[in-house]
């Protein structure tokens, strides 16, 4: 397969994808709330070992605009990702998503499983109800200071809202100053599509739920979750370990939201030797 930055259409648009690395394909999924499929760079290690796809949804990085509103939510993504496979001629792949890019890796598993190799959800939750024990829950330590921050950023325009906030509150749960340091550079220089954030935070935190469905999921997977994850508590990574049949859990016991930039090393250990077996 061939690297580099390429299009392809699909249906009033067009999706936007890079392939990095050889070996077997690994698709990144990427989150549905407003950004580009390719800011994780750190996450390039893998390239290494697999040959890596990443792709952006529409409205955001490489890809097409957005025609109608239904088109930011997770279904359209997982059809477009489905149309990606059948581009590149793929008939298996491993499939990993962290956070909502978990979420969008669930629905795709279960709606083309037998496109699926193995699965990886990373620090991810099964329905978009997951607040409790988080920083949005009141009861949190840190609720204060979420509530502040949010009433900091009321006045701004949304796209510079979003970015703001995001840069801000993805620093509560690295564990080192070289990963803030990542996060802060990473989300200073984002580019945030406000519609399809709007569309995430109206319809898709209260549409996805796939908990009584992960029963359903027959693929090898393997659930990460980090113990100190402060935007989707743990207890989501063990629940969703419990309920997928023969899932591994692998807990990363000094991460938080992001284990590849807090335990770089046994993550990618992890995710390859899962990968491998």
């Amino acid at each position: 397969m061939n690297n580099g930055s390429f299009t392809f259409p699909v249906s009033s648009s067009h999706i936007g994808y890079t392939v990095t690395g050889s070996g077997e394909p690994l698709l990144i999924c990427p989150v549905s709330w407003g950004i580009d499929g390719h800011r994780w760079t750190s996450l390039d290690e893998l390239a290494k070992y697999f040959t890596l796809i990443r792709l952006d949804p529409r409205g955001t990085g490489l890809s097409g605009n957005v025609i109608e509103k239904i088109e930011y939510g997770i279904p359209t993504l997982v059809n477009d990702i489905e149309s990606l496979r059948l581009h590149l001629g793929i008939e298996r792949w491993n499939i990993m998503g962290q956070s909502a890019g978990g979420w969008t890796a669930l629905e795709y598993t279960l709606a083309h499983q037998t496109c699926v190799n193995k699965l990886i959800v990373v620090c991810s939750a099964p329905t978009g109800k997951f607040h409790k024990g988080t920083f949005r829950d009141p009861s949190h330590p840190l609720y204060p200071k979420y509530e502040q921050l949010s009433k900091e950023i009321r006045s701004l325009p949304h796209e510079e809202r979003a970015k703001t906030f995001n840069r801000a509150i993805y620093q509560y749960d690295v564990q080192t100053a070289e990963a803030r340091m990542t996060i802060d550079r990473i989300f200073s220089r984002s580019e945030f599509n406000a519609k399809r954030n709007q569309y995430f935070i109206s319809t898709e935190l209260q549409r996805y739920d796939v908990t009584e469905r992960l029963k359903e999921i027959s693929v090898p997977a393997l659930v990460i979750g980090g113990r100190h994850d402060v935007h989707v508590s743990s207890s989501w990574s063990e629940l969703m370990a419990e309920k997928i049949p023969h899932a591994r859990l692998a807990m990363m016991e000094h991460s938080g939201h992001f284990p590849w930039l807090d335990e770089p090393e046994q993550f990618f250990y992890t995710v390859k030797n899962f990968l491998a077996r």
